[in-house]
């Protein structure tokens, strides 16, 4: 399962490999020569980076009760939080403004849009396919911090997430706090908390430290999950369905806004 390229997460790099094919459509294209007028590609650079604003604003308006106790999160786009129509709208409609004056760029202009939205659009789409056919609940059992064996694929049934996370990783320790509370707002969702290569002290040690109060801390001191998934940076939390289907899968530190999004689609 790969889930990024390098430390870039699949999601970018996806957005970035649909703004290349737009460039390379808008250079192909040929766009008459106006004096004034302003190139296709700077157009289609414009439209992505007003899209994407608009976008961000639509999820940070739709999720607004999740950012009042922390303004800051708004900031942390890497929580994936976007809505699609209204990027969708703003990056349009500010195209069709800025050639108001010179309608014969519009050709090139649209034709490289068109191709950078199908390029990102099917990549994203195949790939979110792919992880959804090849990933499922592992067949592993693993111990809990009570020494009582837990095998993760007895959830079936039930909506489940499974975070991967590690005591020395940053984001790990910043996205705790959200993940508790999600735990306590949401009986219905079992929360499995997989630490990754460290020993009962270690995390017994960090959860006083924390003053974290989790159900189903896991131990997986050989990492075993995420080799079998191919995880290789944390946090890594994977989203399940009560089918026991991957919906979503999210390399970072997770937002409350963009957790509950995610939750919301369970």
């Amino acid at each position: 399962m790969i889930s990024s390229v390098g430390p870039v997460p699949l999601a970018v790099v996806w957005v970035l490999v649909g703004l290349g094919m737009a460039m390379l459509v808008a250079s192909v294209v040929r766009a008459p020569a106006i004096e004034g007028a302003p190139r296709p590609r700077s157009v289609v650079v414009d439209m992505l980076l007003l899209g994407l604003l608009a976008g961000r604003a639509g999820f940070v308006i739709w999720h607004a009760a999740d950012y009042v106790a922390d303004p800051w999160a708004v900031l942390r786009i890497g929580d994936g939080g976007f809505v699609l129509w209204p990027a969708l709208l703003v990056g349009l409609g500010w195209g069709g403004w800025r050639l108001r004056r010179w309608p014969t760029l519009r050709r090139p202009v649209a034709a490289a849009a068109l191709a950078g939205l199908l390029g990102w659009a099917v990549l994203s789409t195949g790939a979110g396919w792919l992880q959804q056919s090849r990933v499922s609940l592992p067949a592993i059992t693993l111990t809990s911090l009570q020494g009582a064996p837990v095998a993760l694929d007895e959830a079936r049934g039930e909506p489940v997430v499974i975070n991967l996370w590690a005591s020395w990783c940053g984001p790990c320790r910043r996205e705790m706090p959200v993940l508790a509370r999600a735990q306590q707002r949401h009986p219905d969702i079992r929360f499995l908390f997989v630490n990754q290569g460290e020993t009962r002290d270690e995390v017994d040690a960090f959860m006083a430290a924390e003053h974290l109060s989790l159900r189903n801390v896991l131990l997986d001191e050989e990492a075993r999950v995420a080799e079998q998934l191919q995880v290789h940076a944390y946090p890594t939390t994977l989203f399940f369905d009560g089918q026991g289907r991957l919906r979503h899968l999210h390399l970072g530190e997770l937002t409350a806004a963009g957790l509950q999004s995610k939750l919301d689609d369970l």
